[in-house]
């Protein structure tokens, strides 16, 4: 039977101070990034107050440990951000990080914990005068479920997150097997091997549009996903719930940040960041398609990432910019190349990570 949150008793406790569960500190290192050692062995997190891939920006010598450093199993919080991550690892960080550690803190009840941690800090402080400082972090309080002595039961959260752990494990095996079995290996000459040409990015698409005028603060949560100029999880800031009789832009079309440049393949509908000059650009062309799209987004990226703040890019600017695209006899782009290689990389993936899977 599966563990169910709403039989259980909830009462509410100081998360830290004299009497609080758990302890808060400021890291230990806050390392601006212009300072930072440089090393072979790029293997330390990075940990900043962003607030995606886990809080590490980037992975950074062992150098750097001279600044100080903070261990793992423990919860890193973002001042002003409100951002909360486990940390299981050894790390460093920058500015304005605070550190909570405790003995009942294992990964499992960590990742019970986060979204309490993340609800609480949202409702109460906000980006500016009424950031989370350690002062008002140390009086916080947080909503559990107990035992039967009104004790935090810590136990449950932990099973609660192995059994949701495993079922998404199940669900992802599932997925995983269901997608190789719709690809084929073919054995193709490595990119080395292959004649390449510019081509500009006019001549490779029909269409080089922007979205119409949105901002994502003006959207409820759904399940569309709101693609504005980020530079990563494929520009997606926010999952929306488009407005009535609103037709989200279509799917099957690369996006391009004119900020940074970072370009992504859009497989399913979405909703375009529009207005203003740092609203996003769609390439839209009838040969591509999700492999082939992946390619030469990564292509496109490599022409595009010379655009930032102060220089971003417009749409007729991005229809002169050349794109390098491996060629075929012919001497036009090898659609059907990009398209199998995409397909033995995903391959090679997926089947990594099913050996990772099991080998937990």
């Amino acid at each position: 039977m599966m563990l169910n949150l709403s039989d259980r008793d909830w009462k509410e406790f100081n998360a830290f101070g004299t009497d609080g569960l758990f302890e808060i500190h400021t890291t230990n290192s806050s390392i601006d990034k212009n300072k930072l050692l440089s090393g072979d062995n790029l293997t330390v997190p990075y940990v900043t107050r962003s607030g995606g891939s886990n809080g590490v920006s980037k992975f950074v010598s062992s150098e750097n440990y001279r600044y100080g450093f903070d261990n793992g199993k423990s919860i890193t919080v973002g001042l002003d951000t409100q951002t909360a991550f486990y940390q299981p690892y050894k790390f460093v960080t920058g500015q304005n990080i605070q550190v909570v550690t405790g003995e009942h803190l294992t990964p499992s009840v960590i990742q019970f914990l986060l979204p309490l941690f993340r609800s609480q800090m949202t409702a109460k402080f906000n980006w500016g005068g009424n950031g989370a400082t350690l002062s008002r972090m140390k009086r916080l309080k947080l909503l559990l479920p107990v035992n039967e002595q009104g004790k935090p039961d810590f136990k449950f959260m932990a099973d609660y997150e192995q059994e949701l752990l495993e079922k998404k494990k199940n669900y992802y095996l599932k997925y995983v097997h269901s997608v190789l079995a719709k690809l084929e290996y073919v054995k193709i000459q490595p990119l080395s091997n292959l004649q390449w040409r510019t081509f500009r990015i006019d001549d490779l698409f029909e269409s080089v549009t922007r979205p119409p005028a949105r901002s994502k603060n003006k959207y409820d949560e759904g399940d569309i996903p709101f693609i504005a100029s980020g530079a990563s999880l494929n520009g997606s800031v926010k999952f929306c719930r488009p407005h009535e009789n609103e037709v989200p832009d279509a799917s099957n079309c690369i996006t391009v940040s004119p900020v940074d440049g970072s370009s992504f393949y859009q497989s399913t509908e979405f909703l375009g960041r529009g207005g203003g000059g740092s609203s996003i650009i769609m390439l839209r062309s009838q040969r591509l398609n999700k492999y082939n799209g992946i390619f030469m987004a990564r292509a496109i990226n490599n022409t595009t990432s010379k655009y930032q703040y102060g220089h971003m890019a417009t749409s007729d600017g991005i229809k002169r910019d050349r794109v390098l695209l491996p060629i075929d006899a012919q001497g036009q782009p090898d659609y059907d190349y990009m398209e199998q290689y995409v397909k033995n990389k995903m391959i090679q993936k997926y089947n990594n990570y099913l050996q990772y899977l099991n080998a937990r």
